[in-house]
């Protein structure tokens, strides 16, 4: 898994590639965390993974709930196809702010 982060406009952008999987799910979700505690929002380009497993969904769980209990935004991006069919079949789906693109996810997550 590679994962980098930026910031555009007021939110941290994290471009994540590669599989997301039990072995790197710890490192995925402590850096995540950290920057979603440092914007009001964060946008998720999943459009370079390979593979989301049951670890990884657990930490997007945990992400989301984060974000909602401290009032911050999380959004998703460019969820290729294999991904969107895990996290439907689970009932994840439903349960996130979903984007075609980083700057949709942007505008809809940092507008007042």
């Amino acid at each position: 898994m590679q994962l980098s982060i930026k910031t555009q406009q007021h939110a941290s952008v994290a471009a994540v590639s590669g599989d997301i999987t039990h072995a790197v799910s710890a490192e995925f979700q402590s850096t995540l965390l950290a920057a979603l505690q440092k914007s009001p929002a964060l946008v998720l380009d999943c459009s370079g993974v390979n593979m989301l497993t049951s670890a990884g969904l657990r930490a997007l769980l945990l992400l989301h709930r984060e974000a909602s209990a401290s009032g911050r935004r999380l959004a998703l991006t460019a969820v290729p196809p294999a991904v969107r069919d895990v996290m439907e079949v689970t009932g994840f789906w439903d349960q996130f702010l979903t984007f075609p693109s980083v700057d949709e996810a942007v505008a809809a997550t940092t507008a007042s």
